[in-house]
């Protein structure tokens, strides 16, 4: 396994990052980037705590520790112990601050090891390669040197209107020789691929999709030709004041990729629009379910915000505060519902792992996105001016102001500081320019409100003649309908659900 030293000096592998205007030298060191590397390097250190081991680690079929990174769930139970593994790193590492930790980005790979022969099988002008082996040692390489990967699937906004066959800088295949492919382009998003060692390339279907840029693979980051660009960062390195927004960015980025050779061994899928169309998205179910948990455990955290702000005030015991505390609670605990739901109703997968309910999962993040800015809005209308209005650390340490400033944050229960350590916490949250990143990145990572709508949809083979309309039929007297439309193909619908009976299991 990995250490945190191992992991900050695999970063000096000559990889090309810009942040904002500068060309980063050092990512370990420069004030842009040290906090999130120091973020990761602790997510690593954490499976070698005897205190965390039991819930970071396993120990393999062969007698090897492992991170739970690589844990396989075969059962109900296994699904549950990789959700405690989620919950322990988001608690310890950033306090559900980061999303895009090693666990949640190599989740990801769970769908391509679970079913791999449909990779190759529909991959067009491959014939004869073996794709699907290179998904199986790919993951094999991956886990025996715990490697971090980075999802990188979405495609450039340029013109999105016509039919979406306009010219696009997205990723193409510009050549192919006994070697592997020869790509060209740009993609445009990867959260915290300036920190991977490898990139995760894929595609989104759109309307115009050329087959030259349906590729799906992974090469390592500091490929010669590939250049990381992330946006400004919005660390802010004042511990004191700013708590959370000093632990690190982690740097939503784009890859341009200069004439790239991807060896065919690194290789997963290319050219199958159709393909492209149907399967990506069950590509992130396993990284859905991370969101699903991360939620939880933000609504667990602004339960708590919300009581230890309440009671520092002295306003806990009004009725009218308790109502509204008491929405925090159903937030959490219905997110919390939704976790456990998807994994009650999980199912074994073609390749034998226990998945939770993709319908399930996907219905909870709904429910967290519609109603995650109003628990906010909530939150600080319930703090008042004490999310915006306290003393800085130097104030605070300055005995003349803070003789006057003290008795302004002194309230029913605990000590004015404490109160000024909460606010600073909230305001970092929701506040700043850092938490309002964090805002429109969970509105829109993987998949916004809309599209996990249309997608359920999707996933919802009944159609007008199944199970529920066939029930609706029943109650209002109708003959049953004689068949039903499963509209999708069974190497689709496999991933999807078990092999059961229609709301059987999903």
């Amino acid at each position: 396994m990995r250490t945190g030293a191992e992991f900050i000096a695999s970063l000096n592998d000559g990889r090309r990052v810009w942040v904002g205007d500068e060309l980063i030298e050092d990512l370990a060191t420069h004030p842009k980037t040290k906090g999130y590397v120091e973020a990761i390097a602790k997510f690593y250190d954490l499976h070698h705590d005897p205190e965390f081991q039991d819930r970071t680690t396993f120990v393999d079929e062969a007698g090897v520790r492992r991170s739970r990174v690589w844990f396989i769930p075969r059962t109900k139970e296994e699904l549950r112990q990789r959700r405690a593994f989620y919950e322990t790193m988001m608690r310890e590492v950033g306090g559900t601050a980061f999303s895009r930790m090693p666990d949640s980005s190599n989740a990801v790979l769970l769908t391509y090891i679970d079913d791999p022969e449909p990779w190759e099988t529909q991959s067009i002008g491959t014939e004869g390669r073996p794709l699907a082996q290179n998904i199986r040692d790919k993951w094999a390489f991956f886990a025996d040197e715990d490697i971090y990967t980075s999802a990188m699937f979405i495609d450039p906004q340029t013109d999105r209107g016509g039919d979406g066959s306009g010219p696009s800088p997205a990723l193409t295949i510009v050549g192919e020789t006994d070697e592997g492919i020869i790509v060209n382009g740009v993609k445009p998003v990867g959260t915290s691929a300036a920190f991977a060692q490898w990139l995760h390339l894929g595609v989104f279907f759109r309307p115009g999709l050329p087959p030259d840029q349906v590729i799906f693979g992974v090469i390592p980051t500091n490929t010669p030709g590939v250049t990381i660009v992330s946006r400004e960062s919005y660390v802010n390195d004042d511990a004191a004041n700013h708590p959370m927004a000093a632990m690190g960015d982690e740097l939503d980025s784009a890859a341009i990729i200069e004439n790239v050779l991807i060896p065919w061994d690194c290789v997963f899928h290319v050219r199958n629009v159709e393909h492209a169309m149907l399967y990506p998205k069950r590509v992130f179910d396993w990284h859905q379910y991370y969101v699903l948990v991360r939620a939880a455990v933000r609504a667990e955290l602004m339960v708590g915000l919300a009581m230890a702000m309440a009671n520092s005030l002295g306003t806990y015991e009004i009725p009218e505060v308790k109502v509204r505390l008491a929405k925090f609670v159903e937030f959490q605990h219905i997110l919390q519902a939704a976790v456990l739901a998807a994994e009650e109703h999980g199912f074994i997968t073609p390749g034998g792992q226990f998945k939770p309910a993709p319908l399930r999962v996907d219905t909870g993040r709904a429910y967290f996105l519609e109603h995650y800015p109003a628990m906010i809005q909530e939150l600080l209308d319930l703090c008042g001016r004490v999310a915006l209005m306290y003393p800085s650390e130097g104030q605070w340490n300055d005995e003349k102001l803070r003789k006057w400033m003290e008795p302004t944050v002194t309230g029913a229960h605990g000590d004015g500081y404490d109160r000024i350590k909460m606010a600073r916490v909230i305001h970092d949250l929701f506040l700043t320019e850092w938490g309002t990143r964090q805002q429109m990145f969970d509105n829109f990572q993987s998949t916004p409100l809309r599209m996990i709508r249309f997608l359920n949809m999707m996933r919802f083979y009944q159609t007008p003649t199944g199970d529920h309309i066939d029930f609706a039929r029943q109650v209002c007297g109708i003959e049953k309908a004689e068949t039903a439309i499963d509209a999708q193909p069974a190497y689709i619908r496999r991933i999807d659900r078990a092999a059961a009976p229609a709301g059987a299991a999903t």
